[in-house]
């Protein structure tokens, strides 16, 4: 049964639910990046896979020491066979070298005195000095990264250390992204008298491929029911997981979101949150996808993706990130009260050493420009008293690379 005027986490929760696995793929190591694991990958080999040197110097027996010891050899990076360190002896080694047989002790070239065909070293060491041992990075057998493991950078370094040349990820899922309005133009077009440029479009679909969708925009449908119902069913009949609409999500004379869908016998799962800006929404389950109709206002649309569809959406694609809050204080005081919660633009200031929520200026449902550098969204409950300079508020953390 269609709720209205959830509270955005449960709306968010309620989606949550709705949220389908995409199938899964084997894909290259190097076109892996942003790409969601979808097994755990476990290290093949352990890290470093053999003893060896942290750094230039000489391999001994601990037993030897101090003493003056014969140089049988060097160790370096990469060599393929290695002598015995044996009684009274010592090699050359290098940074990165494996620690040669016999010997169970590394002393840094500062600390020994080089001679012809020896080292004089003056100072004793236990047995095991200066040695990196093998497995003491990576564990063999131990999970390097789990099953919901958006790749980083830094993972392809892990992966590669394996030896690993592909790896198995969930498929990208795909979104129709459907603008209507009359008022509407496309960048580039001329802009009719009191029109406004389809903005929305764009920044959802950034966002969405951002999240790791495969994105379809369409070109904008006029305000009638019979050109939304189309468009709407066309792409509910293609293979995409998400079908996006933008505008017509309210109940005025040409709003058609909810009876499109009523009419395309979509399963309503929330209609209305009660936040400000972005409560303005529906979404139903149609032909097993989910339909998203927001508002035609971009940041009110893009303030529903970033708060109660981020979860759902992150799910889709595989990605097991959970939403992370913070408590700061607010940098201003904030003496407007709503009913509903207010969800605000803003950024970490850290003044004098004192962490503070610093909100932007613009919280119109038409600001786009006040999420320039957005990375928290200020959460002030519904019913809340004017905020002080000081009070603490809850915020939610957006992850930079998503802005």
């Amino acid at each position: 049964m269609i709720q209205n005027h959830m509270q955005w986490e449960e709306a968010a929760a309620r989606l949550l639910r709705e949220a389908r696995l995409p199938g899964t793929e084997e894909v290259p190591l190097s076109q892996s990046a942003g790409r969601v694991l979808a097994a755990d990958c476990r290290a093949r080999t352990a890290v470093p896979p053999f003893d060896k040197s942290p750094f230039d110097g000489y391999a001994c027996r601990a037993a030897d020491l101090p003493g003056s010891l014969r140089v049988i050899g060097t160790a370096a990076a990469g060599c393929r066979t290695l002598a015995t360190v044996g009684p009274g002896e010592a090699m050359r080694i290098f940074t990165g070298a494996p620690i040669p047989p016999g010997a169970d002790t590394v002393i840094r070239q500062e600390d020994a005195e080089a001679e012809a065909q020896a080292v004089r070293i003056a100072l004793g060491a236990a047995p095991g000095t200066n040695i990196v041992r093998r497995g003491e990075d990576v564990r063999e057998g131990q999970i390097l990264l789990g099953e919901g493991t958006r790749l980083e950078p830094g993972h392809l370094g892990l992966l590669a250390g394996q030896g690993l040349a592909e790896v198995e990820v969930f498929r990208k899922p795909g979104a129709v992204l459907i603008p209507t309005g009359n008022e509407l133009a496309e960048p580039g077009e001329a802009c009719p008298p009191y029109g406004i440029y389809n903005s929305s479009s764009y920044v959802l679909a950034a966002y969405l491929e951002k999240l790791g969708f495969l994105v379809q925009r369409q070109p904008i449908v006029p305000d009638t029911e019979a050109a939304t119902l189309a468009a709407v069913g066309k792409a509910l009949d293609g293979p995409e997981d998400l079908v996006l609409t933008t505008g017509g999500a309210s109940v005025g004379d040409y709003d058609f979101a909810e009876r499109t869908a009523a009419a395309l016998n979509a399963e309503p799962l929330l209609r209305k949150v009660n936040m400000k800006p972005g409560g303005t929404m529906l979404v139903s389950r149609a032909r097993g996808k989910l339909l998203v109709s927001l508002s035609g206002n971009p940041a009110a649309a893009l303030m529903s993706l970033l708060t109660v569809l981020r979860p759902a959406l992150l799910a889709m694609t595989g990605d097991t990130q959970q939403t992370v809050f913070w408590q700061l204080p607010v940098r201003e005081a904030m003496p407007k009260t709503s009913g509903s919660d207010r969800m605000l633009r803003g950024h970490l200031l850290i003044e004098d050493g004192q962490a503070w929520f610093q909100e932007h200026q613009g919280r119109g449902n038409g600001n786009i420009a006040s999420f320039a550098g957005c990375e928290l969204i200020g959460i002030v409950p519904g019913g809340s008293a004017p905020l002080k300079k000081g009070d603490p508020i809850r915020v939610l953390r957006l992850p930079s690379p998503l802005l």
